[in-house]
């Protein structure tokens, strides 16, 4: 019995010694837990804070003339966007997202435009498409973008484009009227009455040979000879003899820039002496250089006040020629006018959808950017002035 008595007592030993750890560690997580879980917690902070707001980029596209005689409009295009996105996305982008740019070359061909349109509206998930350089091509375009309800902005000048009903497209620089309207009325007021016409076969050179008309019998004038050529022509000795048959005062050019300065060129090789007068495009460094020596007087109209107007025309001046090693010229100006625009758009649009960027461009009113003051209306346009000029010693020259 005292053995079994003794053997209770040294089984009841080792388990009251075995349980007695176990009473220990309950206290000791305590201090390991407080090491170890702010280097836990920081990590994850830390990686938060460095994550971008958003894992996709905004996808803006741009369809133009990037090649053939109109290539210098959508090299045009492409600086004044990038300028734009460049300077936005350094700035911390459009609602925490970067925005990407998507470059397309339909060759101001409108058949190539619209299957270009196509493959963005369907496969490229953009936010919006520049659409295009030329009014022929961005009228083509409007069924497709209006279809998905994307919008879609041009800097084409043609009238029509803004009444095809699409509450989607958006011109970014005045129509047409407002460049010849006042270019006819100051050479009329100069005591100018025999005026002829020379321009292009396209929507543009139609449109502004039609606008020229208009003002010249608004003026109660006729043109004593209005004369066509193709886009891609360089030859217009025919056309201007006849023209200069009619004995003309002012030789009116609806024509772009590189096919303006090759007729200015050619007038003057024929003997004309009087005055040479068009649109934004004659206000353009690519006309001055294709014109030569015949480029001196020649007025044209313009949106953009110039790169030495005003402190905010000198900044996009210096930041354009910094970036791309040229001066800047209108067509820079107006797309980087309509870019920002733009993404004012997108950082109001919420959620930020294609559709609801179209609803709050229409809502932009007063904002001032190069090209003056817009307020966009229900049919996409935002502005309607310009200002006169003259090629004086090979240098554009804005009158007071």
């Amino acid at each position: 019995m005292k053995l079994k008595g003794l053997y209770i007592l040294l089984i009841l030993g080792l388990l009251m010694t075995s349980c007695a750890p176990q009473a220990t560690p309950t206290q000791a997580p305590v201090a390991p837990a407080a090491t170890v879980a702010p280097a836990a917690t920081a990590a994850p902070a830390a990686t938060e804070v460095s994550k971008p707001a958003c894992e996709k980029p905004i996808k803006v596209a741009i369809i133009g003339a990037m090649s053939g005689t109109n290539a210098v409009l959508g090299d045009w295009m492409k600086k004044g966007v990038t300028l734009a996105i460049e300077q936005k996305n350094a700035a911390g982008g459009v609602q925490g997202c970067q925005v990407e740019l998507i470059i397309y070359d339909d060759e101001a061909d409108p058949t190539k435009s619209v299957g270009l349109a196509q493959k963005v509206a369907t496969a490229d998930n953009v936010m919006a498409a520049w659409a295009t350089t030329n009014s022929n091509s961005a009228l083509a375009d409007i069924p497709i973008f209006e279809q998905y309800k994307i919008p879609q902005l041009t800097n084409g000048t043609n009238v029509t484009i803004t009444q095809q009903g699409s509450a989607y497209i958006f011109r970014v620089n005045p129509a047409g009227p407002a460049y010849e309207d006042p270019l006819v009325d100051y050479l009329v007021k100069q005591g100018k009455t025999k005026f002829a016409i020379i321009g292009d076969n396209s929507a543009y050179g139609k449109g502004e040979a039609a606008y020229q008309i208009a003002a010249l019998t608004r003026n109660k004038l006729t043109s004593l000879a209005t004369e066509e050529y193709g886009i891609d022509d360089k030859d217009f000795t025919g056309q201007l003899t006849k023209i200069f048959q009619t004995q003309p005062e002012v030789l009116l050019l609806a024509a772009s820039e590189v096919a303006g300065g090759l007729v200015a060129k050619q007038a003057r090789q024929l003997g004309f002496t009087g005055i040479i007068a068009g649109g934004s495009a004659m206000g353009t460094p690519k006309f001055v250089e294709t014109a030569g020596d015949a480029a001196e007087g020649v007025y044209f109209t313009s949106p953009y006040p110039g790169n030495d107007a005003n402190d905010t025309t000198r900044a996009f001046a210096a930041a354009y020629k910094a970036r791309w090693g040229e001066d800047a010229e209108v067509h820079g100006a107006n797309t980087y006018d309509g870019m920002n625009m733009l993404m004012i758009a997108m950082e109001n649009a919420k959620p930020l959808t294609p559709e609801n960027v179209a609803a709050e461009m229409h809502k932009i009113c007063g904002y001032v950017g190069l090209q003056g003051k817009f307020c966009y209306n229900d049919a996409g346009e935002g502005i309607t002035s310009t200002v006169l000029g003259v090629v004086k010693g090979g240098k554009l020259t804005f009158l007071p």
